[in-house]
């Protein structure tokens, strides 16, 4: 998620835009993956349809022409695999790189090493960890648990991620002093990072002592602790390949916010990670 963290004071009138924005289409975006099944779906189909678009508009910066149908198509076939058949996802990578190595035998558009490499990649991640979404929602229907339990983990991971971008924006603001990896994002400070991560601890504690009754709490403060981090290390996976094109935001889809990859980077991250514990650690 775009977080801007220098030794200037907030940017009061940004920061009201990105506010009133996520007042409205925040609450929308909660009720989609606490109700899950096909408003998650649909959520997660376009989520991943407009990130790819702005992923290879971006990589076009770099004379990399990444497949935009062939690449939309897989995207959309992967997300509902991974809901309705996900054991025909190793099918599904067959079945489109297939289809990759025959449309850039006819493309002839700059090299076919970086076209397909880019379409490969864009195609995998989209497709595989926001598909996580959706299998993060239905987990509790492998283990006997009810449908709604998924959804309380869901809304704790959601929430803290938001109040860790906004701890680490407005800390990060008054009283970030150290860089944290100036040369991927050079506005991000050590400061505002470990508000972030602390912020997301102290969600997750919250969420606990009011919803999440059904995990204990060692794994609800853990789960803050991967939402505090990982999805921190999803702002700055994103941050560096904007600055590997030399581009501030995605796109301008969202006033205040940037595109669907600046609003979504963290939880693409945190969320996969949040699943494996779930899935391998909690659920075992």
């Amino acid at each position: 998620m775009t977080t801007i963290q220098t030794e200037d004071l907030v940017n009061y009138k940004a920061f009201a835009v990105r506010t009133l924005v996520a007042v409205i289409f925040g609450p929308l975006i909660v009720l989609c993956f606490w109700w899950g099944h096909y408003f998650l779906l649909g959520l997660v189909l376009l989520i991943v349809l407009l990130s790819y678009w702005e992923y290879a508009r971006l990589v076009e910066r770099k004379t990399m022409q990444a497949q935009l149908v062939p690449g939309l198509l897989a995207v959309l076939s992967g997300v509902l695999l991974v809901y309705f058949l996900p054991s025909a996802l190793v099918a599904w990578i067959f079945f489109f790189g297939t289809l990759f190595f025959f449309v850039e035998m006819y493309r002839k558009k700059g090299s076919a090493v970086l076209n397909l490499a880019a379409t490969f990649f864009g195609s995998i991640y989209f497709t595989l960890f926001v598909g996580s979404f959706l299998l993060l929602r239905q987990l509790p229907a492998l283990f006997g648990l009810t449908y709604d339990a998924a959804g309380r983990w869901m809304l704790l991971i959601v929430l803290g991620t938001w109040l860790c971008d906004t701890a680490a924006y407005l800390y990060g603001s008054y009283f970030g002093r150290h860089k944290l990896i100036p040369r991927i994002s050079p506005n991000k400070s050590i400061e505002g990072t470990i508000a972030g991560f602390i912020a997301a601890i102290l969600a997750a504690y919250i969420c606990h002592l009011w919803f999440v009754r059904d995990l204990p709490l060692i794994h609800s403060l853990v789960l803050g602790a991967i939402v505090g981090s990982f999805g921190q290390y999803g702002d700055l996976f994103e941050s560096m390949l904007k600055r590997d094109v030399d581009v501030k935001d995605s796109s301008r889809l969202i006033p205040g916010h940037g595109g669907i990859l600046d609003r979504f980077d963290s939880l693409t991250i945190s969320i996969p990670m949040a699943y494996l514990y779930l899935r391998f650690v909690v659920l075992t």
